[in-house]
Protein backbone atom coordinates (compact mmCIF):
# COMPACT_ATOMS: atom_id res chain seq x y z
CA UNK A 1 0.00 0.00 0.00
CA UNK A 2 1.32 3.43 -0.98
CA UNK A 3 2.35 5.81 1.74
CA UNK A 4 -0.23 8.54 2.21
CA UNK A 5 0.95 11.91 0.91
CA UNK A 6 -0.69 15.17 2.01
CA UNK A 7 -1.50 16.23 -1.56
CA UNK A 8 -5.03 17.13 -2.66
CA UNK A 9 -5.68 16.42 -6.36
CA UNK A 10 -8.75 18.09 -7.91
CA UNK A 11 -9.92 16.92 -11.36
CA UNK A 12 -13.02 18.92 -12.38
CA UNK A 13 -13.38 18.18 -16.11
CA UNK A 14 -12.59 14.49 -16.62
CA UNK A 15 -16.18 13.24 -16.83
CA UNK A 16 -18.16 12.15 -19.90
CA UNK A 17 -21.51 11.24 -18.35
CA UNK A 18 -24.84 12.92 -19.08
CA UNK A 19 -26.75 13.54 -15.83
CA UNK A 20 -29.70 11.18 -15.45
CA UNK A 21 -32.11 14.13 -15.37
CA UNK A 22 -31.04 15.26 -18.86
CA UNK A 23 -30.77 11.96 -20.72
CA UNK A 24 -32.76 12.08 -23.93
CA UNK A 25 -32.61 15.87 -24.19
CA UNK A 26 -28.99 16.10 -25.35
CA UNK A 27 -27.86 16.56 -28.95
CA UNK A 28 -24.24 15.63 -28.30
CA UNK A 29 -22.91 12.16 -29.06
CA UNK A 30 -20.18 10.02 -27.51
CA UNK A 31 -17.39 11.73 -29.45
CA UNK A 32 -18.70 15.21 -28.52
CA UNK A 33 -18.67 14.24 -24.85
CA UNK A 34 -15.15 12.86 -25.09
CA UNK A 35 -13.76 15.77 -27.08
CA UNK A 36 -15.42 18.44 -24.90
CA UNK A 37 -14.04 16.93 -21.69
CA UNK A 38 -10.53 17.08 -20.32
CA UNK A 39 -10.09 13.79 -22.15
CA UNK A 40 -8.46 11.07 -20.03
CA UNK A 41 -7.91 13.46 -17.11
CA UNK A 42 -9.53 11.12 -14.58
CA UNK A 43 -7.00 8.45 -15.61
CA UNK A 44 -3.95 10.69 -16.00
CA UNK A 45 -4.36 12.13 -12.51
CA UNK A 46 -5.57 8.98 -10.73
CA UNK A 47 -3.02 9.29 -7.96
CA UNK A 48 -5.16 7.86 -5.19
CA UNK A 49 -3.15 4.64 -5.24
CA UNK A 50 -0.04 6.75 -4.66
CA UNK A 51 -1.38 8.12 -1.40
CA UNK A 52 -2.87 11.41 -2.62
CA UNK A 53 -6.45 12.53 -1.98
CA UNK A 54 -8.33 12.76 -5.30
CA UNK A 55 -11.63 14.58 -5.88
CA UNK A 56 -13.11 14.18 -9.36
CA UNK A 57 -16.45 13.87 -11.17
CA UNK A 58 -17.81 11.64 -13.92
CA UNK A 59 -20.34 14.27 -15.09
CA UNK A 60 -19.56 16.05 -18.37
CA UNK A 61 -18.61 19.69 -18.01
CA UNK A 62 -21.14 20.50 -20.74
CA UNK A 63 -23.98 19.84 -18.28
CA UNK A 64 -22.43 20.80 -14.94
CA UNK A 65 -19.10 22.59 -15.00
CA UNK A 66 -17.73 22.57 -11.46
CA UNK A 67 -14.88 24.88 -12.52
CA UNK A 68 -17.39 27.70 -12.99
CA UNK A 69 -19.26 29.61 -10.27
CA UNK A 70 -22.76 28.18 -9.85
CA UNK A 71 -24.15 31.66 -10.51
CA UNK A 72 -22.55 31.92 -13.97
CA UNK A 73 -25.43 31.00 -16.27
CA UNK A 74 -26.91 31.94 -19.67
CA UNK A 75 -27.70 34.54 -20.83
CA UNK A 76 -24.92 36.05 -18.72
CA UNK A 77 -22.39 33.58 -20.14
CA UNK A 78 -22.41 30.75 -22.67
CA UNK A 79 -19.35 29.27 -20.93
CA UNK A 80 -20.85 29.07 -17.49
CA UNK A 81 -21.87 26.19 -15.28
CA UNK A 82 -24.17 24.79 -18.03
CA UNK A 83 -23.23 25.09 -21.69
CA UNK A 84 -25.38 25.82 -24.72
CA UNK A 85 -22.65 24.75 -27.17
CA UNK A 86 -19.64 22.48 -27.24
CA UNK A 87 -16.19 24.03 -27.83
CA UNK A 88 -16.69 23.07 -31.49
CA UNK A 89 -19.91 25.09 -31.67
CA UNK A 90 -22.40 22.20 -31.67
CA UNK A 91 -25.62 22.67 -29.65
CA UNK A 92 -25.56 20.66 -26.43
CA UNK A 93 -29.35 20.31 -26.17
CA UNK A 94 -32.15 19.61 -28.61
CA UNK A 95 -34.04 22.71 -29.67
CA UNK A 96 -36.23 23.98 -26.84
CA UNK A 97 -34.75 21.50 -24.35
CA UNK A 98 -32.33 23.76 -22.47
CA UNK A 99 -33.01 23.30 -18.73
CA UNK A 100 -35.30 25.81 -17.05
CA UNK A 101 -34.48 27.54 -13.77
CA UNK A 102 -35.89 24.74 -11.61
CA UNK A 103 -33.94 22.07 -13.50
CA UNK A 104 -30.75 24.12 -13.29
CA UNK A 105 -31.20 24.60 -9.55
CA UNK A 106 -31.63 20.85 -9.13
CA UNK A 107 -28.51 20.11 -11.20
CA UNK A 108 -26.43 22.52 -9.15
CA UNK A 109 -27.76 21.08 -5.89
CA UNK A 110 -27.13 17.48 -6.94
CA UNK A 111 -23.73 17.78 -8.67
CA UNK A 112 -22.06 21.19 -8.31
CA UNK A 113 -22.53 21.91 -4.62
CA UNK A 114 -21.53 18.41 -3.36
CA UNK A 115 -18.31 18.58 -5.39
CA UNK A 116 -17.36 21.87 -3.77
CA UNK A 117 -18.47 20.67 -0.35
CA UNK A 118 -15.89 17.88 -0.72
CA UNK A 119 -13.20 20.30 -1.80
CA UNK A 120 -14.03 22.74 0.99
CA UNK A 121 -13.80 19.97 3.57
CA UNK A 122 -10.48 18.76 2.15
CA UNK A 123 -8.95 22.25 2.13
CA UNK A 124 -10.06 22.89 5.70
CA UNK A 125 -8.93 19.56 7.12
CA UNK A 126 -5.58 19.29 8.82
CA UNK A 127 -2.94 17.49 6.80
CA UNK A 128 -2.96 18.67 3.18
CA UNK A 129 0.25 20.51 2.36
CA UNK A 130 -0.34 21.02 -1.38
CA UNK A 131 -3.32 21.36 -3.74
CA UNK A 132 -3.07 20.63 -7.47
CA UNK A 133 -5.96 21.54 -9.77
CA UNK A 134 -5.53 19.12 -12.71
CA UNK A 135 -6.62 19.62 -16.33
CA UNK A 136 -6.08 18.55 -19.92
CA UNK A 137 -5.84 21.35 -22.50
CA UNK A 138 -6.09 21.66 -26.27
CA UNK A 139 -2.73 21.95 -28.08
CA UNK A 140 -3.78 25.24 -29.69
CA UNK A 141 -5.97 27.86 -28.06
CA UNK A 142 -9.59 27.48 -29.27
CA UNK A 143 -11.50 30.43 -30.71
CA UNK A 144 -13.13 31.25 -27.37
CA UNK A 145 -9.80 31.40 -25.49
CA UNK A 146 -7.62 34.43 -24.80
CA UNK A 147 -4.78 32.66 -26.64
CA UNK A 148 -6.94 31.64 -29.63
CA UNK A 149 -4.88 30.17 -32.47
CA UNK A 150 -1.64 30.13 -30.51
CA UNK A 151 0.28 26.90 -29.81
CA UNK A 152 0.47 25.78 -26.21
CA UNK A 153 3.27 23.99 -24.35
CA UNK A 154 3.08 20.32 -23.38
CA UNK A 155 2.40 21.27 -19.75
CA UNK A 156 1.36 24.54 -18.15
CA UNK A 157 1.73 25.32 -14.44
CA UNK A 158 -0.31 28.17 -12.97
CA UNK A 159 -0.01 29.99 -9.69
CA UNK A 160 -1.77 33.21 -10.71
CA UNK A 161 -5.38 33.58 -9.58
CA UNK A 162 -7.97 36.33 -9.47
CA UNK A 163 -9.81 36.98 -6.22
CA UNK A 164 -12.19 39.67 -5.04
CA UNK A 165 -9.25 41.99 -4.35
CA UNK A 166 -7.60 41.36 -7.71
CA UNK A 167 -4.76 39.17 -8.94
CA UNK A 168 -2.75 37.16 -6.44
CA UNK A 169 -0.41 34.16 -6.40
CA UNK A 170 -1.59 30.84 -4.98
CA UNK A 171 1.94 29.88 -3.94
CA UNK A 172 5.40 31.44 -4.20
CA UNK A 173 6.80 31.70 -7.72
CA UNK A 174 9.74 29.61 -6.53
CA UNK A 175 7.44 26.63 -6.01
CA UNK A 176 5.94 26.94 -9.49
CA UNK A 177 9.46 27.10 -10.89
CA UNK A 178 10.51 24.07 -8.85
CA UNK A 179 7.61 21.96 -10.17
CA UNK A 180 8.50 23.07 -13.69
CA UNK A 181 12.08 21.96 -13.18
CA UNK A 182 10.99 18.60 -11.76
CA UNK A 183 8.56 17.89 -14.61
CA UNK A 184 11.11 18.85 -17.25
CA UNK A 185 13.24 15.91 -16.10
CA UNK A 186 10.40 13.50 -16.80
CA UNK A 187 9.25 15.02 -20.11
CA UNK A 188 12.64 15.70 -21.70
CA UNK A 189 12.17 12.80 -24.13
CA UNK A 190 8.93 14.28 -25.52
CA UNK A 191 9.29 16.51 -28.60
CA UNK A 192 8.56 20.06 -27.48
CA UNK A 193 5.75 22.03 -29.04
CA UNK A 194 6.40 25.42 -30.65
CA UNK A 195 5.58 26.88 -27.23
CA UNK A 196 8.05 24.60 -25.43
CA UNK A 197 7.64 21.71 -23.02
CA UNK A 198 6.75 23.26 -19.66
CA UNK A 199 5.56 26.83 -19.09
CA UNK A 200 4.37 28.90 -16.14
CA UNK A 201 1.16 30.95 -16.38
CA UNK A 202 1.20 30.67 -20.19
CA UNK A 203 -1.57 30.35 -21.09
CA UNK A 204 -3.62 31.49 -18.11
CA UNK A 205 -7.04 29.88 -17.74
CA UNK A 206 -8.51 31.92 -14.87
CA UNK A 207 -10.43 28.91 -13.52
CA UNK A 208 -12.96 29.14 -10.72
CA UNK A 209 -11.33 26.41 -8.63
CA UNK A 210 -7.91 28.06 -8.59
CA UNK A 211 -9.49 31.45 -7.90
CA UNK A 212 -11.72 30.09 -5.13
CA UNK A 213 -9.31 27.85 -3.25
CA UNK A 214 -5.99 29.47 -4.04
CA UNK A 215 -6.19 31.54 -0.88
CA UNK A 216 -7.17 28.66 1.43
CA UNK A 217 -3.80 28.90 3.19
CA UNK A 218 -2.36 25.87 1.39
CA UNK A 219 0.06 26.22 -1.56
CA UNK A 220 -1.93 25.55 -4.74
CA UNK A 221 -1.03 25.06 -8.40
CA UNK A 222 -2.99 24.38 -11.54
CA UNK A 223 -1.48 21.72 -13.81
CA UNK A 224 -2.67 21.51 -17.43
CA UNK A 225 -1.42 18.77 -19.77
CA UNK A 226 -1.73 19.03 -23.56
CA UNK A 227 -3.85 16.39 -25.27
CA UNK A 228 -1.22 16.45 -28.05
CA UNK A 229 0.64 13.95 -25.87
CA UNK A 230 -1.98 11.27 -26.52
CA UNK A 231 -4.87 12.53 -28.68
CA UNK A 232 -3.14 11.59 -31.94
CA UNK A 233 -3.49 8.94 -34.65
CA UNK A 234 -0.78 6.94 -32.96
CA UNK A 235 -2.54 6.70 -29.61
CA UNK A 236 -6.24 7.43 -30.23
CA UNK A 237 -8.66 5.11 -32.03
CA UNK A 238 -11.62 7.21 -33.16
CA UNK A 239 -13.69 4.13 -34.01
CA UNK A 240 -13.52 2.64 -30.53
CA UNK A 241 -13.12 6.01 -28.78
CA UNK A 242 -10.16 4.67 -26.85
CA UNK A 243 -6.75 6.09 -26.06
CA UNK A 244 -3.85 3.67 -25.75
CA UNK A 245 -3.85 2.60 -22.10
CA UNK A 246 -0.09 2.09 -22.02
CA UNK A 247 0.46 5.67 -23.18
CA UNK A 248 -1.84 7.08 -20.50
CA UNK A 249 -0.14 4.93 -17.88
CA UNK A 250 3.30 6.12 -18.99
CA UNK A 251 2.24 9.79 -18.88
CA UNK A 252 0.66 9.24 -15.47
CA UNK A 253 3.96 7.84 -14.17
CA UNK A 254 5.87 10.83 -15.53
CA UNK A 255 3.45 13.31 -14.00
CA UNK A 256 3.55 11.60 -10.64
CA UNK A 257 7.32 11.25 -10.82
CA UNK A 258 7.67 15.01 -11.24
CA UNK A 259 5.13 15.80 -8.53
CA UNK A 260 6.68 13.34 -6.08
CA UNK A 261 10.20 14.64 -6.68
CA UNK A 262 9.03 18.23 -6.30
CA UNK A 263 7.05 17.45 -3.14
CA UNK A 264 9.85 15.46 -1.54
CA UNK A 265 12.28 18.32 -2.05
CA UNK A 266 10.17 21.30 -0.98
CA UNK A 267 7.68 19.97 1.59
Amino acid sequence: MAKSLPILIIVPHGGYRVPDELKGYERVNRFDLFYSADSCANDLFAFGDRGATVISTDISRLFVDVDRPHTLLPPGSDDGVIKRETPAGKPVFDEGAFPDEIAIANLIRRYHLPFHTQVEAATQSVGHALIIDCHVMMPVGPKSAADAGRPRPLVTIENAAHGRSGRYTTCPDELAGALKQALEKFFESEPASVAGRIAINTPSFNGHILNRYGNAGIPMLRLSVSRSLFFTERYFNETTMRVDAARISALRERLWGGIERFFGKYF
